[in-house]
């Protein structure tokens, strides 16, 4: 079965008008080197299912005899999921195991060794796994060392990437899997069959499958899938003689033409004197290159570059044109007939669709019809999108921003630290409105007052922008007041990675509304809700030591909840201060011994649990410490990620646990209650030491969790990393989002203990990181 029915949004410019599996590759489509994988692994018999385009399939391949294989098409009115597709074609699939492809990926895959694994095995279904260094992107299959799954993680962020095995969506089936696939209905594998099968005990294994797989997602992919086959990564029938090392062509070498290797030459390719071509260059059939050009890392589809033309990175869809002077740089992509004109600059990232024209001396940094990015912003640890104002974070990305969150509907804006930050909020603001949605433009002086209105409005997402100096830091929240889940990250990621953004008419444009009032309607709700009775408070004094708006609305939700505020420290007074904007608590003891977030974060569970609540939900790397107080109150600490929505419903039920003010005032409410010293209550949680380390890694991350998790018996996945017990400590590692790094975290009764535990696994994490050039 191989599945062809795609569009390829990511691919814009170069798939459009195209279905996905139709995307050139060295004059070729990429499903037809696919064919040619199944036949030499024996696979003559081959149903394709179809939906966008598939006549530009059909006309293409006809029944499959010039590729020496034998096709039979089933096209798709609605589309029906990847397992949907497949449960339509089973009167020609029968009862025999079949496998399942995908007819856009570049692969060279051992497939005759699945089939041996899965034949020996017997499962209801195997899938195909490949070991890649940034897996990101794809799904996590986590298994045991037979090869049995054991677990899913679907896209994760680095947190979450416990193992580098992903899921090729490659998979051999039975047809007692294909039975839970109901008729007609849309059905995914990943999504439904494979959950269904585990729930109902069926037996599903991952083959580890030696070669190259490469999910031809975007241009940037499908540039390094070009790279990769003419530097012999992966093995593809280029359809060209091999007349010099590294060099493949099906026209006569040019003369007085550099060609550096490797590169691909198609037939009828003319290369002006004077030019320079290559390394990893592709120049398809029919594709043309004036005097003195200098081409790298380029792909062109029957296109042209004028003289004196300088390209690097940059793909030409089929009749695109570059005049003489034009410099493209990477990431550049023109369209089906598009045109850059004389001495234009594309600057990295540009995308110019068909048949568009960018003028002559035009410098593009963006794409010509609806914008686009280079290098966008991503979600770093914490769900935060950070960068330099101007730089990373622009108008432009904000208008973008703005309109794939005016697409979930009214979208909360605020802001603070500075004229930069107001730009940006208001930048977001005007993309809402242009995708059609209302805007909340709001005073909250702060990001966890941003988050309580949100969960207060009730808004599908709320965004708020804290300027520090010259940097940026967005955070968005759902309507819970939590920070958006991994998916909704990643469809935003991707929206800022396309650079498309959707706008309607002047009669739709969405409005926008002032609400003000926010920081003292947000004090007086913590204090009201941390309340532990309704009974009035014993005489507690505090001190609130911070000068932000943060604690300006702490000192104002202390005093209404009954206690006595002073702003300086006090001897005898235990004092607060809040971090991030209101996000983060700390605090100083009667004694002046201060006490940590995480130490904070135990006192708070440990009320609720002395409350009667069985269970609380915390952070996944929240300190094991919390799970001892658990246990003494026969209750369980859930981690978010780890244990799905029932943790993150529960995490929303309790404020105190992520918010400054709220944690305060509920310990606050405490104290005044039981008339108990914040030094006493803080003796009665476990005693322990925290010591952190990052461990800059030269290896991919995935690789080193893979082999943690390989060479460490007893580690347990919180959600967003692992961490193992030793003795009565705890260690904690987890790889970074922005950098190939490791999170180190040492917890031990001491903190001479706790450094021993960091150093000794950063030095374990050292051992296990490899050297990609292979020195020692």
């Amino acid at each position: 079965m191989i599945l062809a029915g795609g569009e390829g949004t990511r691919l814009r410019p170069l798939s459009l008008g195209l279905p996905k599996p139709m995307t050139p590759l060295f004059d070729k489509p990429v499903m037809e080197h696919i064919i040619s994988l199944l036949r030499r692994s024996g696979i003559t018999e081959i149903a394709v299912t179809l939906h966008y385009m598939p006549r530009a399939v059909t006309d293409h391949f006809g029944d499959g005899a010039v590729q020496g294989v034998h096709l039979r098409y089933f096209t798709e009115t609605e589309p029906l999921g990847t397992a949907g597709g497949v449960k339509n074609c089973m009167p020609f699939l029968g009862d025999e195991d079949f496998l399942v492809i995908s007819g856009d990926a570049v692969c060279d895959l051992d497939l005759k060794q699945a089939m041996d694994f899965h034949a020996t095995r017997r499962p209801a279904a195997t899938l195909v796994l490949h070991r890649h260094p940034t897996p990101l992107e794809y799904g996590l299959v986590l298994t045991d060392p037979e090869g049995r799954v054991e677990r899913f993680v679907e896209k994760p962020a680095w947190g979450q990437v416990v193992t580098n095995q992903v899921n090729t969506g490659i998979y051999l089936l039975t047809r007692r899997a294909m039975d839970l696939v109901p008729e007609g209905k849309p059905f995914d594998f990943a999504r439904d069959l494979f959950p269904a099968l585990m729930e109902r005990g069926e037996a599903l294994y991952g083959c580890v499958s030696e070669g190259y797989w490469c999910d031809m997602g975007d241009c940037r992919a499908y540039l390094d899938c070009v790279a990769d086959a003419l530097s012999g990564k992966v093995k593809l029938d280029l359809g060209a003689a091999r007349v010099a090392p590294g060099i493949w062509s099906a026209s006569p070498l040019p003369a007085d033409v550099e060609l550096v290797p490797p590169c691909y030459l198609g037939a009828n390719v003319t290369v002006g004197p004077g030019s320079l071509i290559g390394p990893h260059v592709a120049l398809g059939a029919g594709s043309t290159v004036g005097k003195r050009a200098l081409i790298q890392r380029s792909v062109f589809h029957g296109a042209s570059a004028g003289d004196r033309t300088t390209l690097y990175g940059a793909i030409l869809c089929k009749d695109a044109r570059v005049h003489t002077g034009a410099v493209l740089n990477e990431g550049a992509v023109l369209g089906e007939g598009a045109a850059a004109g004389r001495d234009a600059i594309l600057l990295e990232g540009a995308r110019v669709w068909p048949r568009r024209v960018v003028g002559d001396g035009v410098r593009l940094g963006a794409c010509l019809t609806s914008g686009s990015l280079s290098g966008p912003p991503s979600f770093s640890d914490g769900g935060i999108l950070r960068g330099s104002i101007g730089e990373e974070l622009t108008a432009e990305v904000l208008l973008l921003l703005g309109g794939a969150l005016g697409a979930e509907g009214t979208v909360g804006v605020g802001h603070c630290g500075g004229e930069g930050a107001r730009m940006l909020a208001q930048a977001a603001c005007c993309g809402v409105c242009a995708a059609g949605a209302k805007v909340l433009e709001h005073d909250a002086a702060g990001p966890s007052a941003a988050a309580w209105l949100a969960e207060n409005w009730s808004l599908p997402v709320s965004l708020f922008v804290e300027q520090v100096e010259d940097m940026a830091y967005l955070r968005l929240f759902d309507r819970q007041g939590l920070p958006l889940g991994r998916a909704k990250e990643r469809k935003l990621e991707g929206a800022l990675l396309r650079g498309e953004q959707s706008r309607v008419p002047a009669c739709r444009v969405g409005r926008r509304e002032i609400v003000s009032g926010v920081g003292a309607a947000y004090s007086a709700d913590a204090a009201r809700r941390a309340r532990l009775s309704r009974a009035p408070l014993r005489h507690t004094e505090v001190s609130v030591l911070g000068r932000t708006a943060a604690d300006r609305y702490l000192a104002e939700a202390l005093s209404a909840l009954g206690c006595c505020v002073g702003r300086q420290a006090r001897p005898g007074v235990p004092a607060f201060r809040t971090q991030r904007g209101g996000l983060r608590l700390l605090a100083w003891d009667e004694e002046g011994e201060p006490l940590s977030p995480e130490v904070l974060l135990t006192i708070v569970a440990l009320i609720e649990y002395e409350a009667g609540e069985g269970n609380v939900a915390v952070p996944p790397d929240a300190p094991a410490a919390i799970d001892a107080v658990a246990e003494a109150f026969h209750g369980s600490a859930l981690r978010l990620n780890r244990d799905g929505e029932r943790a993150r419903a529960r995490y929303a039920q309790l404020p105190w646990l992520r918010d400054a003010l709220f944690a305060a005032c509920r310990i606050c409410a405490h104290m005044g209650v039981t008339g108990e010293r914040l030094h006493a209550l803080a003796g009665r949680v476990p005693h322990f030491s925290l010591c952190r380390r990052e461990v800059a890694l030269r290896g991919d991350r995935g690789a080193v969790m893979q082999a943690l998790a390989e060479g460490l018996p007893g580690l347990e996945d919180t959600g967003a990393g692992l961490r193992l017990r030793q003795g009565e400590s705890w260690v904690y590692l987890a790889p970074l989002t922005r950098r190939a790094a490791l999170r180190v975290v040492g917890e031990a009764v001491s903190a001479e203990l706790a450094r021993e535990l960091c150093d000794f696994y950063a030095g374990t994490v050292r051992a296990l990181d490899p050297d990609p050039s292979g020195q020692k």
